[in-house]
């Protein structure tokens, strides 16, 4: 799973900020890629008489119109009429981290910080950054300095989760996943994600119980019916996983991992042909992904149906 990112700050709400976060922005970093920034396709016009503060509040516009280029532009004008705004930094590291630019992201979380290094979601928001980048080590300071500030901030406790699981400290990943799902109940990325630590405790029975609290929270949650299904699966439950497995499929169409359990969940239930249009639809998606030995394996499984 990602790591989740804070909200745009205002000039008036950056002390603010810290207390919250946006749930559905995050649901849309999820389900959209990234959006690449290419200044010179669109002439962004930057008012000459409007001052950082003004400048701040039209890029929140942008943000909020979806032109995360013109955003980048207006904020790195807020920040050359006034190097000390700090809100300014923060919201361009949102801007380039939702554009999938984590190196200027990084960057500009950390200049946040500098200018105030009692900014927590800014800290969190820098270790979310490092993470998503592959660096959890580099993350987990920075995301236990978030904490530190701010006590309340689940999002910084379920991202340094997510670094300890990184790291495959499954005990504190647990621990501070735990932290987050007291703060905020109804996360169901953090049950989720509990789910599958606990799966790897092997207790089966718990983690399927912490996946269907996920779904209930968030019908739509692919990779929860996934794992959902793979658990009933271990455990000889076949019908009710290739039910979870097909609902997982409803919700993330080119999902080659389920397309692929649910051929090996068919082939237990005897229904051969089934199977292998499961199998030839996981070996299409995992060539696309250039996923070359699980494209060999489905292949197998395919050739190894066909002459039984």
């Amino acid at each position: 799973m990602k790591p989740v990112l804070g909200i745009f700050a205002s000039v008036l709400s950056v002390l603010l900020v810290s207390t919250y976060w946006d749930d559905v922005a995050i649901a849309q970093l999820r389900q959209k890629p990234p959006q690449k920034i290419q200044p010179q396709q669109q002439q962004i016009v930057i008012p000459p008489n409007e001052n950082a503060d003004q400048l701040l509040e039209r890029g929140n516009a942008y943000v909020r119109l979806g032109n995360l280029e013109g955003a980048v532009v207006i904020f790195r004008a807020a920040i050359k009429k006034n190097p000390e705004l700090t809100a300014a930094y923060y919201n361009l590291g949102l801007a380039y981290a939702q554009a999938g630019n984590l190196k200027d992201a990084i960057y500009s979380f950390q200049r946040a910080t500098r200018l105030d290094p009692k900014f927590a979601i800014a800290y969190s928001n820098l270790g979310a950054a490092q993470l998503q980048s592959g660096n959890a080590s580099q993350a987990i300071p920075n995301l236990q300095k978030a904490v530190q500030l701010d006590p309340n901030l689940s999002v910084a406790y379920y991202n340094l989760g997510l670094a300890h699981k990184e790291k495959k400290d499954v005990n504190s990943a647990i621990a501070n996943l735990n932290k987050a799902l007291k703060l905020n109940p109804q996360a169901p990325e953090t049950i989720y994600n509990l789910g599958l630590l606990i799966q790897t405790q092997g207790d089966i029975q718990k983690a399927i119980a912490y996946y269907a609290k996920a779904l209930q929270l968030n019908p739509e949650y692919a990779e929860a019916y996934y794992n959902l299904g793979a658990a009933l699966l271990i455990q000889g439950q076949t019908e009710n996983a290739i039910a979870q497995l097909s609902n997982a499929l409803k919700f993330r169409k080119e999902y080659a991992e389920a397309f692929y359990t649910l051929g090996v969940a068919q082939v237990k239930a005897g229904k051969k042909q089934e199977a292998i249009q499961s199998f030839i639809q996981a070996q299409a998606y995992f060539n696309q992904q250039k996923n070359l030995q699980w494209a060999q394996q489905s292949d197998r499984q395919i050739q190894r149906l066909r002459s039984s």
